[in-house]
């Protein structure tokens, strides 16, 4: 379903997939052959000049040629010349999307979404149908996908002949004033101009090969908001990376951002049903009693009704106009937090997960003894904010140096990339 992508449907989803590595070409350059083995027999400074995206960065002399650069690899897809659109979801960023057209006098043509819950419905006068009403439209028309999931999206439209096909994250990196950025891509081409540094520094810390391509592809990705440049890498099993983690029969799970218990079924299934005790953390009222209802029947599974954060405290949150959920100084939903250390004491921890909204790194904070008594396997979120790709890392390895740490990619688009930290 389209429920704001053409990926699976519902928060933290996974899908079973194979870990395939195919050649990736970067506009008209095939900069790397991805044959499983490429890197294998390269030398660490060999892996470096490999990365053609890191590379890349060092190129530009600003971040207004950045933006110049990508204009021009996207002549017809210029926010600033766009006259007439099709949106392709019809969620939260998908009515923003066609709010912003309105007020810019951008024609949208048609909405689609596959959610049967969404089709009939009328977003700026114009009902949605499902995806395959585009076969009615002019293929020359650029469609905008309005999703974080977009790889599966921009696969299916060019197959159905479309040839200029982006995600709204194009339009918001382009020209932010028009389009204000969803937080996601606030400030990401700064970034990345700023901090090409630091993210070398990132590639000399990872552990493995395959991190290296993962880093470059995500750049790479965040350079050009070309989708396709994450296919070589995507591992569609969400905390499943294929051959990294193991685990014992004595598990102590803490699952930050517990939602409705989806990731604490996946460890569950992982572990065979083997473990000692789960602390699930879900600030949201309403979501959580649902995580309660869902787990009544098992007394391992301990529910807790605040988010994870630096210390207790309650915390304001303001949903920004549908572009993600900010702290603000007032206003705004209430949200309990705690730090992790708080909670545990002297319990012992074995399994850290983090996906919460940005907060990740005030509660790595929050857990920083657990991390250092205990040496965890962490997997934490680096994508709420563009800088969490290069200080998550940092700050796990200034808690902790004997943490090896590696970088996967979950899904095909700015989310579900995760940091893995396994003790040496």
């Amino acid at each position: 379903m389209l429920d704001g992508g053409l990926g699976p449907a519902g928060r933290g989803s996974a899908g079973q997939g194979a870990h395939k590595i195919v050649p990736l070409h970067l506009g008209e350059e095939n900069v790397w052959d991805f044959d499983g083995s490429s890197m294998v027999n390269m030398s660490k400074d060999q892996q470096f000049s490999a990365m053609a995206w890191l590379n890349k960065l060092d190129t530009f002399k600003s971040v207004g040629d950045m933006r110049t650069w990508l204009t021009a690899r996207n002549p017809l897809l210029d926010p600033k010349g766009l006259k007439r659109i099709v949106v392709v979801g019809a969620a939260d960023e998908g009515i923003r999307l066609v709010e912003l057209c309105g007020k810019r006098g951008i024609e949208v043509v048609a909405v689609c979404d596959d959610n049967p819950k969404k089709q009939g419905m009328s977003i700026g006068g114009t009902a949605v149908r499902p995806v395959d009403a585009l076969k009615d439209i002019h293929r020359n028309l650029p469609v905008i996908i309005a999703s974080h999931r977009v790889l599966k999206a921009l696969e299916r439209i060019r197959g159905m002949g479309f040839r200029h096909v982006a995600p709204f994250a194009l339009l918001e990196v382009l020209d932010p004033k028009a389009f204000p950025p969803h937080m996601f891509y606030d400030g990401w081409l700064e970034d990345l101009f700023a901090h090409r540094d630091r993210y070398r520094a990132l590639a000399g810390l990872l552990a493995d090969d395959l991190s290296r391509r993962v880093l470059d592809a995500v750049l790479g990705f965040r350079l050009t908001l070309e989708a396709d440049t994450l296919s070589p890498i995507v591992e569609w099993d969400l905390y499943g990376p294929a051959s990294l983690l193991t685990y014992g029969e004595d598990e102590v799970y803490v699952d930050g951002g517990s939602f409705d218990g989806d990731t604490i079924r996946l460890f569950i299934e992982r572990v065979h049903n083997k473990f000692s005790r789960i602390l699930a953390f879900e600030p949201d009222r309403n979501t959580f009693q649902r995580l309660v209802a869902n787990f009544a029947h098992e007394i391992r599974v301990e529910p807790i009704n605040a988010g994870l954060h630096r210390k207790k405290a309650t915390l304001h949150f303001d949903n920004a106009g549908t572009r993600g959920s900010i702290i603000v100084e007032e206003g705004g939903i209430e949200i309990p937090v705690v730090g992790l250390d708080e909670v545990l004491g002297k319990d012992r921890v074995t399994y850290i997960k983090m996906n919460i909204e940005g907060a990740e790194l005030e509660a790595l904070k929050g857990a920083e003894q657990a991390i250092v008594r205990c040496k965890p396997t962490l997997a934490i979120s680096a994508y709420h904010r563009p800088s969490d790709l290069w200080q998550v890392p940092e700050l796990i390895r200034s808690l902790c140096q004997d943490y090896r740490l590696y970088l996967r990619q979950h899904d095909g688009g700015v989310i579900e990339t995760v940091l893995y930290a396994l003790a040496r």
